[in-house]
């Protein structure tokens, strides 16, 4: 049940991320149980030079993480 929880958010949040036009088009990268998990992979990510910044973002019990 969790997953299926976990994969409706995800779609929810890429039609989400798609309707609107955010101001540095940011794109929602993954959806996190806990905020230092996202922070952790919005970190590694500029680390690795995959994004630039990042920023997670709570929503029903769950972090977002977009860069």
């Amino acid at each position: 049940m969790r997953k299926l929880m976990v994969s409706a958010l995800l779609a929810f949040g890429f039609v989400l991320s798609v309707g609107a036009a955010p101001a540095q088009a940011a794109t929602l990268r993954n959806v996190y149980y806990y905020n230092w998990d996202c922070n952790r992979v919005g970190n590694l990510g500029i680390t690795e030079g995959w994004w630039t910044s990042y920023q997670c973002v709570p929503e029903h019990g769950y972090w977002f993480l977009y860069a």
